[in-house]
């Protein structure tokens, strides 16, 4: 589904994740419950593999090849337990705490986990923060993780393209209506830009447009949490342009 949305460059039209159904989501409902305690249980196996692998590779003895065959199940199994974490979000079981936020202060605080996508990838990053923002209504650390998920995506974007990230956050009235009471903000890449039969697909898990390594969930997990925390995401892109627009309430 496509929707409007005004944005302070005029108005965009931006695709939001609607394939996910997430209107039909419930972070208490039986499938989340189902996934939220095989996640846990799965952790629980994997922490005796890394524990006992841990062990053996403290013998001094060891065969040399053995060696590297217990280092490579050791770093599978704390791979997998990264993945774990993350299909926990993608599936809308994150444990979601809302507070009213000072996103002013807030975003100082955590400046230093916002520039390293872009000090790693090398992409010029601009941030602007209106200033005297209302609080948000959101959970911070979760605030974070959706956050972060889409500035990597975008810095990931920026650096083939040889482009650069501008992230814009404004208070009321200056992207949606002033009556909506949301705090808006808007992250633009530019050197990319996804294809219109594409964009409906990149909110769904393992429909990323990037290949290699990558599992195609960061995305599913910014907007589960999005939608957890009662924000609202969409994505625009054209003219070698893709913006990500996420939406807060205000407290």
């Amino acid at each position: 589904m496509v929707a409007n949305a005004p944005s302070t460059a005029g108005t965009m039209q931006f695709v939001y994740p609607t394939l996910l159904n997430l209107t039909q989501q419930n972070s208490d409902g039986f499938h989340q419950e189902l996934l939220r305690g095989l996640t846990h249980k799965l952790n629980n196996l994997l922490a005796i593999i890394q524990g006992f692998s841990s062990l053996i590779l403290m013998n001094e003895e060891l065969d040399a090849s053995v060696l590297e065959n217990m280092k490579h199940i050791k770093d599978a199994s704390v791979n997998i337990s990264s993945l774990s974490e993350r299909i926990r979000g993608a599936g809308g079981c994150s444990k979601i705490n809302l507070q009213p936020l000072n996103l002013n202060e807030y975003l100082t605080v955590v400046s230093s986990a916002i520039n390293d996508p872009f000090t790693k990838a090398g992409v010029p990053f601009d941030l602007s923060v209106a200033s005297n923002l209302p609080p948000a209504q959101v959970d911070p650390s979760r605030f974070k993780d959706m956050l972060l998920e889409i500035l990597k995506n975008a810095a990931e974007a920026a650096q083939k393209g040889n482009g650069r990230v501008l992230m814009q956050v404004t208070g009321p009235g200056m992207v949606s209506p002033e009556q909506d009471g949301r705090i808006d903000i808007l992250i633009s890449n530019t050197g990319s830009q996804i294809t219109p039969e594409k964009l409906p697909e990149i909110f769904r898990p393992f429909h990323g447009t990037k290949n290699g390594p990558h599992l195609g969930l960061g995305l599913t997990i910014a907007a589960m949490l999005g939608y957890q925390m009662g924000a609202r995401i969409g994505v625009n892109s054209q003219e070698n342009t893709t913006t990500f627009w996420i939406s807060l309430p205000v407290a």
